[in-house]
């Protein structure tokens, strides 16, 4: 990786303070659940449209050794979702544990403290109780949804640190068939040739390990060595999010003959046109442009469909790289580090004959959801992005040229054209797009172990108060049904108590609701194999969950932008439950002035039993044996909206 320089934000924010970039403070000695030793260091890492394609989620597909050595030492929540599949919503919820009706974004041209209440943000709660809080890459949504700040000065301890090549996501570097430079949404890259001769999410964790690196250097230093500072450090990862750019070698993880298309390619039975995404955000790039995919409905050829998914992986396990150099960090410095990974919404990859986010199906959002409570005890099990990039083939190294053979139009392999004209090897013109099950040199290291997983229902609301109590900070208590004045409080649930019956043999948290307490009680007579055992359906903490997601009308249309429609523009609102059985989604006439829907004029509905489609391919919300069920899901839908977090057994 590259050296890391001090840069400065368009607004003048300097990234690397000069001199000491540490403030001093009293340090916070308190017992918590790391073992008496004060309050925890955190790390959350915030993963831009990740969908749970993880090794440690069942994906056969996905090559993520280092995210899987952080499952493997802590809890999956394996049914975890987003309560909007958008970023700046997305965000702007689980870091103020506020659903989008409380925050009322669902767009990203507002700003929380000025449009709906000057709520308390997870970074901010915890600097507010002594700990020095640091944002590496993107944390908060950029722009006007964060103050162009970064919630500055409320969140942060010091400037948050953007990194400068990002300032090309939109340039056109992806080499065509043409051999020229487009902006295109497949777009493996030669890193030492990118403006800035690097990439963000390589700036980041160079940001961040350096800072880790000068953290501990500091607390060494420090006169007082049995006092010190708690740090929380929040490192976002842009890639998946498209364009799909990542360092070329990662296609060699995914050979373009060994990546399937979606099981359910096609166009959802009984779907209503306001549920559509049309994925107008991939359309303008000039790789779709070029295919003239007809809109809203016309899917993309099978063999463009394949180097998406080939894309969407390669970035995933490009970024899970770099996350194994921050955790390598992490835990060789500070090895007592209480630790989350999670998503921001979902990614379809032509499921539904959909792509990208925007919608209330479950692949848009379903998002990964991961806890570690690090110790000294355990070993550094990491693999930084160097040691992952000697996997590869090598190949000689010469410049990019421009000499590309047509491929696409001959439907050669759009893999081999990248490799072929990046390094010097024989053209394969004759490949086909079979599906091989060989994958080069890779290895899944975890593939037979067991992880540690949660199946209840659980949202990204919930991740304040679970890192709340997990640091031993005061507990937030649950907002009321109107909590516009209410500065700090939540509307999710916290998940100390079963994330600590998993880790913990001497549990004693006091907790709401008679199954957690029948939950923690039981640790007492079921302690074997605990660590390989799964807390069953029955025993959770919601009854439900809930997303949502704008439409400006009935039909998909380009102007407005049905898939990220600005709230001048949205009449409709697509409220979405998800029980242990079912998904129920009713659209509903909305209000843009008073943040009301109108539920006497519903607009459309959706109703999926997972017990018999899980890929949510069949709309049975007109049969007449789910009559009676749809009607007592939408009497829940209309109470859990308000009272989400209170919805206990």
């Amino acid at each position: 990786m590259g050296r890391l320089q001090d840069e400065t934000t368009s607004s003048g924010h300097s990234f690397i303070r000069s001199g000491n970039i540490f403030n001093n403070s009293t340090t916070l000695m308190v017992n918590s659940v790391f073992g008496g030793f004060g309050h925890p260091n955190v790390l959350l890492i915030v993963v831009d449209d990740l969908r749970p394609a993880l090794g440690c989620y069942g994906d056969s597909l996905a090559l993520t050794p280092n995210i899987d050595s952080l499952a493997l030492h802590g809890t999956i929540l394996t049914r975890a979702f987003a309560q909007q599949a958008l970023c700046g919503p997305s965000r702007t919820s689980f870091l103020t544990s506020r659903r989008p009706d409380t925050t009322r974004l669902y767009d990203v041209h507002f700003y929380w403290r000025e449009h709906a209440g000057n709520f308390t943000t997870l970074p901010q709660y915890f600097k507010e109780h002594g700990y020095h809080t640091v944002s590496a890459g993107k944390i908060f949504h950029p722009g006007i949804v964060s103050n162009h700040s970064d919630d500055q000065p409320y969140s942060w301890s010091e400037a948050a640190y953007h990194p400068p090549t990002q300032a090309h996501k939109q340039d056109p570097v992806c080499m065509g068939s043409d051999g020229q430079l487009h902006t295109n949404i497949y777009c493996p890259v030669q890193v030492e040739k990118q403006p800035g001769g690097s990439l963000p999410d390589i700036e980041t964790t160079e940001f961040a390990t350096v800072w880790l690196k000068r953290w501990a250097a500091q607390e060494k230093a420090r006169p007082d060595k049995g006092s010190k500072q708690p740090f929380f450090l929040a490192v976002g990862y842009h890639k998946p999010h498209i364009p799909l750019k990542f360092p070329w070698q990662f296609l060699d993880a995914y050979p373009i003959g060994s990546i399937p298309l979606a099981p359910n390619s096609r166009y959802p039975h009984g779907l209503p046109s306001v549920a559509w995404n049309p994925w107008n955000d991939l359309r303008y790039r000039e790789d779709i442009a070029a295919l003239n995919v007809s809109f809203p409905y016309g899917p993309l050829p099978d063999y463009y469909a394949r180097y998406i998914r080939q894309g969407y992986y390669a970035a995933i396990t490009y970024t899970d790289a770099l996350i194994g150099d921050l955790l390598s960090t992490v835990t060789s410095l500070f090895p007592d580090t209480l630790i989350a990974l999670i998503g921001d919404h979902g990614w379809s990859l032509g499921e539904h004959q959909e792509w990208s986010k925007f919608s209330n199906f479950e692949v848009a959002t379903r998002v990964p959801f991961i806890v570690t409570k690090w110790s000294s005890q355990k070993d550094n099990v990491f693999q930084g992005y160097n040691d992952i990039l000697r996997n590869f083939y090598t190949f000689k190294k010469y410049s990019f040229k421009k000499n590309w053979s047509s491929s696409l139009q001959n439907k050669i392999s759009l893999e081999d054209t990248v490799k072929n004209n990046i390094y010097k090897t024989k053209p394969n013109k004759k490949r086909k797009l079979e599906v091989k099950p060989k994958r080069n040199s890779w290895t899944r290291i975890h593939a037979n172990k067991t992880f540690n997983s949660y199946e209840g229902l659980v949202e990204l609301v919930d991740l304040f108060p679970t890192l709340v109590d997990l640091a031993g900070l005061p507990a937030l208590s649950s907002c009321p049904e109107e909590s516009k004045d209410v500065r700090v409080c939540t509307q999710g649930s916290s998940l100390a108590p079963i994330l600590n019956l998993l880790w913990d043999d001497d549990v004693s948290i006091a907790s709401e609701g008679n199954d957690l307490k029948r939950l923690l009680k039981k640790q007492k007579t079921s302690r074997t194999n605990r660590i390989t055992s799964h807390i069953p359906y029955d025993i959770q903490v919601k009854k439900a969950v809930f997303s949502q997601y704008p439409r400006p009308g009935p039909e998909p249309t380009l102007h407005p932008d049905s898939d990220q429609p600005p709230m001048r523009d949205t009449t409709i609102m697509g409220y979405s439950m998800r029980t242990n059985r079912y998904r129920y989604t009713a659209w509903l006439n909305f209000n843009n002035i008073t943040f009301k829907p109108d539920w006497s004029h519903v607009v459309a509905e959706e109703l999926y039993d997972h017990f018999v489609d899980d890929q949510e391919d069949h709309n049975i919300c007109r049969k007449k044996a789910y009559r009676f069920i749809k009607q007592q899901l939408q009497k829940k839908i209309r109470k859990g909206l308000q009272f989400a977090s209170h919805l206990v057994h």
